[in-house]
């Protein structure tokens, strides 16, 4: 299917967040002590959807909760009371301005997990009732490796609207998919093509958004190549590779906490006499208590296995279950990470190592 494409310039871009905040429950990138995090926002002064990728925090808690309430319970002479918690702040209809390409992508790998063995009609809710409105990035990040992975980056249709910066300040918006389409529709963009803030482009946008995407795919610093990678690390699991790249790692999650396509997570009860609630929160695997069993028995109690089995997820058995990679290579886990470890050159590293 063939999508709409328009032109504009930053003004009439502004004009367009503009609307949107107007008419639509909105999240964007708000700054906060040097870092973004997607926040509700009414108008662009509060926000900036062309946030820089390395300081940008994932849109993932807007689909998978950082903790969120799964039921609640009051326990009585009777017997204990099930009941629903309070309506899910995050399922209404919304618009996400400033998603990244890599952030878009995670929820195609996340779709996965919560349409496999359960059905979690809760991030479904969340996921039918958003429009992703995504910013392709002008150039790379120094931990950036998205274009070396298994999905099409440039045609990438994870998000329902992109926003491509062309020349001389030229501004591309393109529906991606047949919500993006319905959504341009929606905001009557064709409307703003009467009152010359927009105008309807085919060949020009193709060739300029073929031109930013070459520009940009050329700035990469990280490359990898994945097949080869995935295929050495595939027929290793013994190797002392991994204990020599875990080794400074302090266990602080915080890789986990902010990938956008992790989804380890852990069930907790909070309870005050005869009235509980029960939560559901992140999670890692490299969290030691992660596979502790009842018993006492820890089927991984070292570190490096842990690490072992984050790569290996990440870059095998995901793939060997549902087709594609869990990493978006984002490089997220490598900017926060408070001993620099990388999971570019932990996966490298490893497989090159293991011959």
């Amino acid at each position: 299917m063939s999508f709409s494409t328009f032109v504009t310039d930053t003004a009439g871009l502004q004009k367009f967040y503009e609307a949107i905040m107007a008419s639509h429950d909105t999240y964007a990138p708000v700054e906060k002590f040097g870092k973004f995090d997607f926040k509700k926002v009414t108008s662009p002064a509060e926000c900036d959807p062309a946030s820089p990728i390395a300081k940008t925090q994932s849109i993932k808690p807007l689909f998978f909760p950082r903790s969120a309430k799964v039921m609640k319970y009051v326990a009585t002479s009777a017997g204990t009371d099930v009941g629903e918690t309070d309506e899910d702040p995050l399922a209404g209809k919304r618009v996400i301005l400033g998603v990244k390409h890599c952030d878009a992508r995670s929820l195609q790998v996340l779709d996965k997990v919560y349409n496999w063995d359960y059905i979690d009609t809760d991030y479904q809710k969340r996921r039918m009732n958003t429009v992703l409105v995504s910013t392709r990035c002008d150039k790379a990040d120094t931990h950036c490796f998205c274009t070396s992975l298994d999905y099409d980056v440039e045609n990438l249709d994870a998000l329902d609207v992109l926003v491509v910066n062309g020349e001389a300040g030229k501004v591309f918006l393109k529906a991606r998919t047949e919500k993006g389409e319905a959504f341009l529709k929606e905001m009557n963009i064709e409307q703003r093509t009467t009152n010359g803030e927009f105008r309807s482009a085919a060949d020009e946008a193709e060739t300029e958004m073929k031109k930013q995407y070459e520009s940009f795919a050329g700035s990469f610093r990280l490359k990898m190549d994945y097949k080869e990678v995935n295929a050495r690390l595939s027929k290793i699991f013994d190797t002392p590779e991994f204990e020599n790249v875990s080794g400074n790692c302090v266990s602080c999650n915080t890789c986990a906490f902010v990938c956008p396509s992790c989804h380890c997570f852990k069930i907790s009860d909070e309870k005050i006499r005869d009235t509980g609630v029960r939560y559901k929160s992140y999670d890692s695997c490299n969290n030691g208590y992660f596979t502790l069993m009842a018993g006492g028995h820890n089927p991984r109690p070292a570190k490096y296995r842990r690490w072992r089995q984050r790569a290996m997820h990440k870059f095998v058995y995901y793939k060997e279950r549902f087709g594609e990679n869990l990493c978006v290579g984002c490089g997220k886990c490598t900017i926060s990470c408070p001993v620099n470890i990388s999971i570019f050159e932990v996966v490298n590293q490893v497989s090159i190592g293991a011959e």
